[in-house]
């Protein structure tokens, strides 16, 4: 099992803010997980793939790393404030 964190925009488009799921054998790196989870709101043209900030154990990363059982992945949109 994996758990999966939505934040701001992304959580507003996927209407949810968390999914625990497993790790299926095609989404087994963070971009393929990524495409899969938003294969929707990409197509619709409501989120960009370049927009979808992305960490996995909360260490924010842009590289396609391999996932593993027991991570947390989150997906969130750029934050911004002081």
């Amino acid at each position: 099992m994996i758990d999966v964190l939505f934040f701001g925009r992304m959580a507003d488009i996927m209407r949810q803010r968390r999914l625990r799921q497993d790790l299926a054998s095609d989404c087994q790196t963070l971009y393929r997980l990524r495409d899969s989870l938003f294969e929707a709101p990409l197509a619709l043209g409501q989120v960009q793939s370049d927009a979808i900030h992305m960490s996995v154990n909360q260490v924010t990363t842009r590289e396609d790393l391999v996932l593993s059982e027991g991570d947390e992945i989150a997906f969130f949109s750029v934050f911004s404030g002081g």
